[in-house]
């Protein structure tokens, strides 16, 4: 699921305390050391800003930024290992979730990837970022299942899970874009053959 990594790593809302200067700092030369496409520069960068952070918040960012990077760069392994850092020490972190969602099922950790995806969307219900990947994702697994067992039952719950993030998604402020094909997947949904071609 390429598209989920590349669609708003950093989905949600901060943290509740702003992490340490010296670790902002490390963590903004990190950004600009990226921009620049000083992979090395911005490695060494985000390793400093973890090894500097001496409380939760500076952890959870540092390595929050630093998973984010990663998957940008393809290393998934690393960058989810640094995002479970992240929401180690700031389980109340919604973005930090949020990536390690994507960066799991990047990996083929379909369930891990839910149950993240989840947490970020009860720490943000607000947000709908979460919910399109949950719906997204429990449609994939529809999919996969019907395509495996096709008028399988044990695929209804992922077909019905799908069904109500977008039914909870038109509840939210959306762009019209993004309305319409939530109400598209919806169409979809309801069809005879539910769950086999997941878009959206």
């Amino acid at each position: 699921m390429k598209w989920l990594v590349l669609a708003a790593l950093a989905a949600c809302g901060g943290a509740q305390h702003p992490p340490a200067p010296d670790v902002r700092a490390e963590v903004r030369a990190a950004e600009t050391a990226e921009r620049a496409r000083q992979h090395d520069v911005a490695r060494k960068n985000y390793e400093q800003a973890i090894a500097d952070a001496r409380d939760p918040a500076s952890l959870g960012f540092a390595r929050n930024r630093f998973g984010e990077t990663l998957a940008t760069w393809g290393e998934y392994d690393e960058a989810q290992r640094q995002l479970e850092g992240a929401v180690a020490a700031t389980p109340d972190e919604p973005s930090a979730w949020y990536d390690l969602g994507i960066v799991r099922e990047h990996g083929g950790d379909s369930r891990g990837a839910l149950e993240a995806l989840a947490r970020a969307k009860a720490l943000v219900p607000t947000d709908w970022r979460p919910r399109v990947a949950l719906a997204a994702l429990h449609w994939k697994l529809a999919a996969a299942c019907l395509r495996a067992t096709p008028a399988a039952e044990s695929c209804t719950a992922d077909v019905e899970a799908a069904r109500s993030e977008y039914n909870g998604l038109l509840a939210l402020d959306l762009p019209q874009r993004l309305r319409e094909k939530v109400q598209w997947a919806l169409a979809q949904l309801a069809s005879p053959n539910a769950g086999v071609r997941p878009a959206l």
